[in-house]
Order: C-alpha cells, then sequence, then structure tokens
C-alpha cells in the first residue's frame, strides 16, 4: 500500500518522505486532497521499466514470428481478452 503525503508535507521535509522510497515504498503525493504524482526509488523504476520495455519486444517478436509462420487469425475483443489473461497468468 503506497504512503500518502500532501505535497505540502513533501515541501517541508523531503528527508523523511524520501526515506520511505529508500526502504522501496511507494510515495504518492497529493495536491488539493487528491493524488498528484507517485514517487518510488530511481532503481526501482528503472528496473519495472526495462522489465516492461523487454516485455513489449519480446511480444513484438513473438507475433512477428507468428505471423511468419501464419499462425494469426482473427479473433473478436472477448477471445482476445481471454487469450491475453491466459498469457499474463502463465507468465507470473
Amino acid at each position: 500500500m503506497p504512503r500518502i503525503v500532501p505535497v505540502s508535507d513533501f515541501r517541508a521535509d523531503v528527508k523523511s518522505v524520501s526515506t520511505y522510497t529508500d526502504r522501496g515504498e511507494v510515495v504518492v503525493l497529493t495536491q488539493n486532497g487528491r493524488p498528484k504524482w507517485a514517487m518510488v526509488d530511481y532503481e526501482e523504476w528503472n528496473a519495472a521499466a526495462s522489465m516492461q520495455e523487454r516485455a513489449f519486444k519480446r511480444a513484438i517478436m513473438d507475433t512477428e514470428a507468428r505471423e511468419q509462420a501464419g499462425e494469426l487469425t482473427e479473433v473478436d475483443a472477448e477471445e482476445a481478452r481471454r487469450c491475453l489473461m491466459a498469457h499474463r497468468s502463465n507468465h507470473r
């Protein structure tokens, strides 16, 4: 669960808020009582972004290989959604 911090508290004491991200927690900064920004440790964010980029590249390469092999067929949106959910659950 992310730590919720008003942006005014963050401005007043940046160091204490940064201790949360140093421990791997997500900090959500609010403005006027509404979530506005999310803070995470840079290394953690970079690792997650890199992993997402690699997964996207693998999906493109897989799709291109399946297209070249003639394995792709037209499906409706509901079937595509089911296949995506099954794929995600198999790779966790």
